[in-house]
């Protein structure tokens, strides 16, 4: 996300600047430090997907193809035909990725069944 725009000496770059101000602002996120908190503050049940290829996955059928991509924004598999938002073919190879790690607040799985609220300290014990 945070490659230069600057280009070649044969085809140089456009709206350097302004890519340049985008490169400060992510890199300035802090995003290893949002997930250092989140484990903290929710110790075993932040997890951590390898992002590799969930764009060119297909969530239907599980194929992966570079040319599935027929833009920044369609997704559509060579294989089955499965057609999608490029974004949301992504978020459901996630989804499916972690749905095998998600953890309950109080330890069971949280996908089927009743949904536990955390666990709070009785304040009167103090």
């Amino acid at each position: 996300m945070t490659r230069s725009a600057r280009g070649t000496l044969q085809a140089p770059g456009r709206n350097i600047a302004a890519k340049a101000g985008l490169n400060r602002g992510i890199l300035a996120a802090g995003w290893g430090r949002l997930v250092e908190r989140l484990e903290h503050k929710a110790p075993g049940r932040v997890v951590k997907i390898n992002p590799a290829y969930t764009s060119q996955r297909c969530s239907a059928c599980g194929i992966v193809d570079a040319k599935a991509r027929e833009s920044q924004a369609a997704f559509r598999c060579r294989s089955c035909g499965y057609a999608a938002n490029a974004d949301v073919n992504a978020a459901r190879n996630i989804r499916d990725t972690a749905a095998g790690h998600a953890v309950a607040a109080r330890g069971r799985s949280g996908l089927p069944g009743r949904t536990n609220r955390e666990p709070h300290p009785d304040p009167l014990s103090v």
